[in-house]
């Protein structure tokens, strides 16, 4: 393992008309933000329990219905509704082919799917907010959200309810396309559950196809690359985040993190018809008295690589890239099965070692952004020796106006 250092020098760089600053306009804690899949729209979600989505309009700039492009005005772009009874922990957004689909994550034990209709006329699901700030829920159901109204005007309407959890649900993602109309949850009870749609035209019947276990002593054959992990048995062993792999000659894969610090890759086997731990990646948690805890997973969309990249950032104050190859069929695969290849541990990177709260790829694999709690986003991408290094910072200062920093050798 070692650690990318970024050069010092470094030169300002001014921000031109493609930055934006954003009023999110919820009353707590945005916990989580995705963007679909053109990037011309994204959701939030809040403590506050409510949900908003954003447009990018013909001018560019990003607007909400109830805040306008600047905070101030009204606009008939989308809007804000009250999506769980508790905070709302994640949102993803399927593929744009299934129509346009929101899955919400809360700490009320549920997962919910919501479809956005267009329609003519004006909701009365979205409530005033009530003298607590909270949108009031005696004003009408939550079952859609209007956005906007009259002509063009439409409304996102709760689809399903998946209310399997027994804990707060903290994590969900929509498989890739290729996979079908499929959603992993990841829950504080430690389950990894995986629903599958099955009527795309009728989304208010989902199946719970299966649901992969926290087994901090059994990692069912697979490769365990963890040198330090002695976990506590009364430890809170749930289930922080995950990602799947985009690979389209790949079987269903995950990448889980754990909030003990594990970091499990599991993988569908056809001849088990099963989920199985593949590899066990080195992971966040330490034993000398240093937090233990996965914060975010993030796994690289590929491009014509041979291998795979899987970015991981923990409360131990690092974030890591693991590098893991394909291989031929494992033990249970069915000979010349070219469905099944295995995965191979090849290694780890430690990029940086200040605190990472989030990161995310673009949208070829080869640039890494992550971001802490310091108002500053490092964006960092590899070299030909396979060396990773920060190429740039952006940092948003106490007035919320951005600026930029990049470093001469990228």
């Amino acid at each position: 393992m070692s650690a990318a250092t970024p050069s010092t020098a470094s030169k300002p760089l001014k921000l031109t008309s493609t930055s934006q600053t954003l009023p999110h306009g919820h009353l707590d804690y945005v916990l989580d933000m995705a963007f679909d899949y053109y990037g011309r729209r994204f959701a939030t979600a809040s403590g506050d329990r409510t949900v908003r989505v954003w447009d990018l309009n013909p001018d560019g700039l990003w607007t909400n219905s109830s805040l306008g492009a600047s905070g101030g005005g009204n606009s008939n772009n989308t809007n804000e509704w009250q999506a769980h009874r508790g905070p709302v922990h994640a949102v993803s957004w399927a593929h744009p082919e299934f129509g346009q689909l929101l899955a919400t994550a809360g700490a009320d034990h549920a997962v919910i799917i919501w479809e956005e209709r267009e329609g003519g006329f004006k909701s009365l699901a979205t409530p005033e907010r009530s003298a607590d700030g909270f949108l009031d829920t005696n004003a009408g159901t939550t079952n859609t959200a209007n956005r906007g109204t009259g002509e063009g005007s439409s409304t996102w309407r709760n689809k399903a309810t998946l209310s399997d959890a027994r804990r707060a649900v903290t994590s969900v993602e929509f498989a890739p396309r290729h996979l079908g109309l499929r959603l992993a949850s990841g829950s504080a009870d430690g389950v990894v559950r995986i629903y599958e749609a099955l009527d795309t035209m009728n989304l208010s019947h989902w199946k719970l196809e299966a649901e992969i276990e926290n087994n901090p002593d059994n990692n069912e054959g697979g490769q365990r690359m963890n040198t330090v992990e002695n976990i506590s048995s009364n430890e809170n062993l749930g289930v922080s985040s995950l990602s799947w792999c985009t690979g389209r000659f790949e079987p269903a894969t995950l990448v889980v993190g754990f909030s003990s610090g594990r970091v499990s890759i599991y993988r569908y086997n056809d001849g088990q018809r099963s989920w199985l731990e593949a590899i066990r990646l080195p992971g966040h948690a330490t034993s000398n008295g240093v937090p233990r805890g996965v914060l975010d997973v993030a796994w690289a969309p590929n491009v014509g690589r041979s291998y795979h990249l899987i970015a991981t950032c923990g409360k131990d104050n690092q974030l890591k890239v693991h590098r893991v190859k394909r291989g031929r069929g494992g033990k249970g695969d069915a000979e010349g099965s070219a469905s099944q290849l295995s995965l191979v541990y090849e290694g780890t990177e430690i990029l940086d070692q200040s605190q990472a709260w989030r990161c995310q790829w673009n949208v070829t694999g080869t640039v890494l952004a992550s971001s802490g709690d310091g108002g500053m986003v490092k964006l960092w991408k590899s070299d030909f020796q396979g060396r990773w290094k920060c190429v740039s910072e952006i940092v948003g200062d106490t007035t919320g106006v951005a600026a930029a920093t990049a470093f001469k050798n990228h």
